[in-house]
């Protein structure tokens, strides 16, 4: 039967190409400990801090070059540092090799190292074996960063060290920037501002990047620092198109942002959640429409298509006096929100009883119906009405009283469903929709001739519709005249 081996779990069978690699990289910590240190200036904490490491570790390697007698290695000196520790057991692969190698698993990856000495960390033996890696390089230094309250910075040429206080260097913030593709000298109005204190430097992440991104921006800055506090050297601040009106964002909305726990989308949308919720409590009426604010003359012209929604949104506006914030509006989304309040109110002073018709999403039919009448009567209550018109007039008439109410659509829709042949109502009806510039997909409908002398009407037609009442009459009656019906016109 033939023999089988036995493997731990959590380990594999190293390949020789790995296996060289890993010792080459222990040949040169064998002759430079000094590799595995990070660089530091002479006079500083972190100088005093190392050079008493790099003591332990020229002790351990001079023990491993030339191990101690057996009574000198119980009473001789020994490396008291855990890295040195970590670094002399690391050294005897040199000698047996590895086979084997144990895999550690991290949220940001898996690295590979072999398990050596008794009771020395594993953080301590993946830096140590791992020392050219700018990520596992740090997890040697973790617990002098943690005991020292040291700052350390994992560049492309290896680490350095800048003591108990932070001296983040211009090339990681390059780096990081470059990352995110963004440009310190580019002016962004809303987003997220990361400003370094320690170099005075900051960059502002814009918000449309903000909304698509489910990544956390501002952990590539912190990516390649080992730091006591990796927020000491940094400052978070935001602006989004609500901060005129609220400006103070407290400082722990951004607690589990700068902890990596929350993505860019979902800090964007805490801020402008609670800048909503305090633009609520404002004493002021705010009008906040796809998250950015709007006038109140603005909103109603946005929604207002014509005078009858403008009335309507008008009497709301009256009596609604509380904020409103909506993601997108229209004019049936803004009276649904206001129905319950107002709206309902107003229907029933109307007509008593108009409100009983509303099923749930039906408001702004139910007002607009209430309105169309009253107000059309109200805008062409002063414009003389005649006994009777000539076909030509009362289809003019007709149309300019709409104009005059606000409702363009209806207007067009009256000319296009005129059956009439008579040339000189389609003259009239082609010099509207010239004053409309309405004619480019209905030419076809008008003869070169009826073209013509609506084209001759245009001024006397632009004329009636811009009237006031006082004109109205002399202004259809000029009309009148010149298409050869006379200058009389009976007025009720």
């Amino acid at each position: 039967m033939k023999k089988r081996k036995t493997r731990l779990r959590g380990t594999k069978t190293a390949a020789k190409s790995e296996q060289k690699k890993l010792r080459n990289r222990l040949d040169k910590i064998k002759e430079r400990p000094e590799l595995l240190l990070p660089r530091t200036k002479e006079g500083t904490t972190a100088h005093t801090i190392y050079a008493k490491v790099l003591k332990d570790l020229e002790l351990a390697k001079d023990q491993y070059l030339n191990p101690p007698s057996f009574f000198s290695g119980i009473l001789g000196p020994k490396p008291r540092d855990t890295m040195a520790k970590a670094y002399a057991a690391s050294l005897t692969i040199l000698d047996s090799g590895a086979p084997v190698m144990a895999i550690a698993r991290f949220p940001h990856g898996e690295v590979n190292y072999v398990m050596r000495g008794s009771g020395i960390s594993k953080e301590k033996l993946i830096g140590i074996q791992n020392y050219h890696n700018r990520l596992w390089s740090r997890f040697a230094h973790l617990d002098y960063v943690k005991k020292y309250k040291l700052y350390i910075y994992a560049l492309e040429k290896g680490l350095i060290c800048s003591g108990t206080d932070p001296q983040y260097p211009p090339q990681l913030w390059n780096e990081a920037c470059s990352s995110l593709n963004l440009k310190e000298s580019k002016e962004t109005q809303f987003g997220v501002n990361v400003f370094c204190g320690s170099i005075q430097k900051s960059v502002t992440i814009p918000y449309k990047r903000l909304l698509k991104s489910k990544g956390n921006s501002y952990s590539h800055f912190l990516k390649h620092q080992i730091a006591f506090d990796q927020d000491a050297d940094f400052i978070l601040s935001v602006k989004t198109p609500l901060s005129d009106l609220i400006s103070d964002i407290p400082m722990n909305i951004f607690d589990d942002y700068m902890k990596g726990i929350q993505g860019d989308s979902d800090l964007w949308e805490s801020v402008m959640n609670f800048q909503k919720k305090k633009i609520m409590d404002l004493d002021e009426q705010v009008f906040i429409i796809s998250n950015n604010p709007i006038s109140r003359e603005k909103l109603i012209k946005k929604i207002g298509h014509n005078k009858i929604d403008e009335a309507i949104i008008a009497d709301i506006l009256v009596d609604y006096t509380e904020s409103i914030i909506l993601d997108n509006i229209t004019l049936s989304s803004f009276t649904e929100y206001t129905w319950e309040a107002v709206g309902q109110d107003i229907a029933e002073k109307f007509k008593p009883n108009s409100s009983r018709h509303y099923n749930g999403e039906n408001s702004l039919e139910i007002l607009r119906n209430l309105y169309n009448r009253i107000v059309k009567d109200s805008l062409t209550s002063e414009y003389p009405k005649f006994r009777s018109l000539a076909e030509p007039l009362q289809l003019l008439d007709k149309v300019v009283r709409l104009l005059k109410s606000g409702d363009k659509n209806r207007a067009v829709k009256e000319m296009e469903s005129s059956s009439s042949n008579n040339n000189m109502t389609k003259s009239l009806s082609w010099s509207v929709l010239m004053c409309l510039n309405a004619t480019s997909s209905r030419a076809w409908k008008y003869s070169k001739e009826e073209q013509a002398l609506g084209e001759t009407l245009k001024s006397f037609v632009q004329s009636l519709i811009d009237s006031k009442p006082s004109e109205y009459l002399g202004t259809l009656e000029d009309i009148s005249t010149r298409i050869g019906l006379g200058n009389k016109l009976e007025v009720i």
